[in-house]
This record gives C-alpha cells, sequence and structure tokens, in this order.
C-alpha cells in the first residue's frame, strides 16, 4: 500500500490552494521504481567483452573500498560543533564531538582504540546517551520546553560533510565523530529561544553554534561562563503553510418525522375510542377534549423530531475537473498534518482529511517515509506539493469515487551541517467518500514511485 506521502522537504514554500497547481514539469526522470509488490524490472542486456585469454579476470573483493585519508576528512585533534534547526512546530539541537576525546571521557582509564567496531559503537552511544540525558535544555520566553532523550549516533566524516555509515560497518577513530541530537516541540512562530548546553568537557571554553531557520542561517558561540545561547526571530521564521479547505458539498435537509405528535395523536386516538366504546361520559363535553388534543399534538410534535436522511446525500462526482477539486486538497492537507510533531496534534490535523482505518494506517506508515534513512533519524517535512488526477469512477464498494492520480513532493532536510534535496513522484489510485458534507480519503493504493 502507501508508503505515502513520501515527502521531500523543499526548497520553497507550498503552492497556495486558491491556484490549480496540480502539473508539474521538473526535467527528465528517472526509471520507474516499481513497488515490491510489483514485478521486477527487466534490465536492458548489455554486451559482455569477451574476456583475455592470457590474463584471467581477479575475483571480485568482499571488502569495502578503503576510506579517505586525505586531511580533509581526517580528524587532526579534538572538534565540537553544535548546529540548531529552527522549524515549524519543532527546534532540533545537534552536537558533534570527535570520537577519540568522547571514548577518553566516557571510558577513562582504556586505550582509545584505532577503529571501531560495530559493538564498539554501541557501547560508545549507549554509554554517551546517559552522560548526556541533562546536557541540553531547550526555553522559549515564555516557557521550558519538555527535554526528550537524546538521540546518538556515530557519525562519519567531518561537520558539513558527513558520509553515510552503513548498518556493521567498522571506522577509524580519527574519521568518526559521536552525534548527539535533542527534537523539542515548539510554537510555530517563537519570538525567542534559548539553548542552555550543560555538556562541557576537555576544558572545551566554547561551543561553536550554527542555527538555520528557513533559507537563512547565523552562526555564533556558547561560553562555558554563560552556557546559553539565544536565537530571536524577529520576523524571519517563515510562518506555516496554512491547510487547505476540506471540500465541502451540500447536503439535502434531512426529511423531519415529528414522533411525539404522532404518538399524542394515537394516544388520544385511543383514550377517546374506549370512552365511546365504554359509553364514558366526558367530564365538560367533547369540545374541551378535542382542545387539549389538538394542543398537545402541536407542541409534542417539536419535542420529539426524527431526521430521516434521503437517498442522494452526496453528488456524483464523474468528470476529472471535479475530483481534481477534492483529491489535491486532501491529499496537501495530508503533508501539512506531518508539519507537527506531537502525534496527538498529527492525528488532529489527520483526521480533518482522512477516515476510517486508512487514519491509523497513514500516520504510522508516513512517519516511517518522512524519516532519514539510517540512524540519524532526521524527519523530513514537506514544503511543496502538486496533484493532478488522470481518471475518475464510481466506488465500487459504495459511496464516493475512485481516482487515479499522481502527485509530487519536494524539498530538503538539513542536518549535521549539510542537506538532502529529495524529489518523489507517486503514482496512486485513491477513495474518496462523504462524510456529514465533507469528502474524506479513505482508500490509498500507491502502485508506482519515481524518485529523483
Amino acid at each position: 500500500m502507501s508508503r505515502l506521502l513520501l515527502f521531500v522537504l523543499a526548497a520553497s514554500s507550498p503552492a497556495q490552494d486558491s491556484q490549480p497547481p496540480e502539473t508539474i514539469k521538473i526535467g527528465p526522470l528517472k526509471p520507474l521504481e516499481n513497488l515490491p509488490s510489483l514485478s521486477p524490472m527487466t534490465p536492458p542486456a548489455v554486451p559482455l567483452a569477451a574476456p583475455k585469454m592470457d590474463a584471467p579476470a581477479p575475483a571480485p573483493s568482499t571488502e569495502p573500498p578503503p576510506l579517505p585519508v586525505s586531511t580533509s576528512t581526517v580528524i587532526t585533534g579534538p572538534l565540537a560543533q553544535a548546529y540548531l534547526y529552527i522549524e515549524t512546530y519543532q527546534t532540533r539541537f545537534e552536537v558533534l564531538f570527535d570520537s577519540a576525546s568522547m571514548h577518553a571521557l566516557l571510558f577513562q582509564g582504556q586505550p582509545t582504540p584505532a577503529t571501531l567496531t560495530p559493538e564498539m559503537q554501541k557501547q560508545l552511544c549507549d554509554a554517551a546517551a546517559l552522560r548526556a540525558a541533562e546536557w541540553c535544555a531547550v526555553s522559549t520566553a515564555a516557557e521550558a520546553l519538555p527535554v526528550p532523550l537524546p538521540l546518538v549516533a556515530v557519525i562519519k566524516g567531518l561537520p558539513g560533510n558527513t558520509l553515510p555509515l552503513q548498518e556493521g560497518e567498522e571506522v577509524p577513530v580519527n574519521q568518526a565523530m559521536l552525534g548527539f541530537m535533542w527534537e523539542f516541540a515548539t510554537p510555530p512562530d517563537p519570538d525567542v529561544l534559548k539553548v542552555t548546553w550543560k555538556g562541557w568537557m576537555n576544558n572545551l571554553k566554547a561551543l561553536p553554534v550554527r542555527a538555520f531557520f528557513g533559507s537563512l542561517s547565523e552562526t555564533g558561540e556558547i561560553h562555558s561562563a554563560g552556557k546559553i545561547y539565544r536565537w530571536r526571530n524577529q520576523g524571519r521564521l517563515p510562518r506555516p503553510a496554512p491547510l487547505a479547505a476540506v471540500p465541502q458539498f451540500e447536503v439535502p435537509e434531512p426529511m423531519r418525522f415529528p414522533l411525539g405528535g404522532v404518538l399524542w395523536l394515537l394516544v388520544g386516538l385511543v383514550f377517546y375510542i374506549y370512552i365511546k366504546v365504554a359509553d364514558h361520559k366526558l367530564p365538560g363535553g367533547s369540545l374541551p377534549f378535542f382542545a387539549v388534543w389538538l394542543l398537545g399534538a402541536v407542541l409534542m410534535s417539536q419535542l420529539l423530531v426524527v431526521p430521516f436522511h434521503t437517498d442522494g446525500a452526496s453528488p456524483e462526482v464523474s468528470q476529472v475537473e471535479e475530483a481534481q477539486k477534492i483529491v489535491s486538497p486532501l491529499l496537501r492537507n495530508v503533508y501539512r498534518a506531518f508539519d507537527h510533531h506531537v502525534e496527538s496534534d498529527v492525528y488532529d490535523v489527520l483526521a480533518r482529511s482522512v477516515d476510517g482505518e486508512l487514519l491509523r494506517r497513514l500516520y504510522l506508515e508516513t512517519i516511517q517515509a518522512l524519516t532519514l534513512e539510517g540512524r540519524e533519524g532526521t524527519r523530513v517535512t514537506i514544503a511543496e506539493f502538486s496533484a493532478n488526477v488522470d481518471k475518475v469512477g464510481p466506488n465500487p464498494k459504495g459511496v464516493g469515487f475512485v481516482a487515479d492520480c499522481n502527485w509530487m513532493a519536494r524539498g530538503i532536510v538539513g542536518h549535521w551541517g549539510h542537506s538532502h534535496p529529495r524529489v518523489n513522484i507517486y503514482n496512486a489510485r485513491v477513495t474518496i467518500t462523504p462524510h456529514d458534507g465533507e469528502w474524506k480519503l479513505t482508500g490509498l493504493e500507491v502502485q508506482e514511485v519515481r524518485r529523483l
């Protein structure tokens, strides 16, 4: 199903909902990547050169290629660098130290190994996570934010120039750093953010900080005497993208059945027949009885009314243009929900456009899809989105309609001082059904993915 709504953070703001942004031009595409459920694509045949008879080809090596040893990638001394990423609804503080200094701090008296094996990396990260639990705190002008547990990982490379570290890979100590990451849920437009740092070690007097916000950045330092870095917004942080209006339709007024009045009339009629059959006389005659009977019927008809909805409560959608106006804002809002980083907030926004079992499934799959691969764990935030409906038909399982569509998500996510551009294009079939005068996304089947 859907690995839906993979993302890709953006270099630009999402298109406004009032514009018709549904078709995009992004240049030549790479070949389609089929999902695991689809048949694998057969690669084109490539002619092979005949092997030379006088010199057999050497067997391919199973060893990984050696790491670079130039001075531009080798850590030659103590290293410390911090990054502050200020985003919509989240502030992330990251700190990098050279692994040799961290090993000496955490395992005092033990010799520093030349190479970190996977077991050593895990021991180093576990010990560092316990030690760093209270190293970082962030507050706004109004309150101190809850402190999350740090995410600790061994990072290969240098600040701003990290390299992928594969699972199970060994890395030389002089080419490895230990990265600490704290993620704080913050207001969408904080005036001031104050970072307090308590992780001082090895005679470190100042921690360089580079702050990223929107398309801007600035540099500063946290000094061991003050231990605080202040970032002031001053209107520089872009406001969060607004949610698209959930598509609605006019629901016919339900038929109102005055059940109370009908019951009152029936009870009065039964009572009158009983009086006549038993040959009893009504006190004061029949006229007062009828007057009270009719007055009670009028009053009861307003007290107990049962509405009945007729068939055709939702309009039929059979044109691509009509489906386009419904599908595009619903998919856009799914991405906007994951701008939030508190689970309850994500669910609240997601529920505005998604209903049924798909709501829980979309949450779990999209969280996984929006998290960067590897052990660094940064989540991507969608910044640009565009959708296009190709075909529409009736929903074979009930009311609503089914649409074949494609959409694009674009963006950039930054961590450890560098950024990852992302562009994904999806072909999928979505099911849209009516709920209380609004259209909701209730089914999604991703069929193909293009990753640029």
